[in-house]
């Protein structure tokens, strides 16, 4: 799992900067910085940090954001549209 991916999704949800994120968690912003410019990972302690200042329990922070499916639209065929019509009367 990608941490800082994660994390931006968090700050993303809540209209956060991650500078702000830093300040309310108690972390130092550099250490925010330094991991995304250096593409690494965040620690266990850093994570559980995160969760605290956000009030998440750990096991939220590592769950999978998953969108809702996007329903498929058919346009009706026209005598589908007639027997619709038909049937509500």
């Amino acid at each position: 799992m990608d941490t800082m991916k994660r994390v931006n999704e968090l700050v993303e949800e809540r209209n956060m900067s991650l500078y702000r994120l830093a300040k309310t968690c108690d972390i130092p912003y550099s250490t925010l910085k330094n991991t995304i410019k250096r593409n690494g990972q965040l620690t266990v302690d850093t994570i559980e940090r995160i969760c605290q200042g956000l009030g998440i329990p750990k096991y939220e922070f590592f769950m999978e954001r998953k969108d809702p499916p996007v329903p498929q639209i058919r346009r009706l065929t026209r005598n589908e549209s007639e027997g619709v019509c038909r049937s509500t009367r």
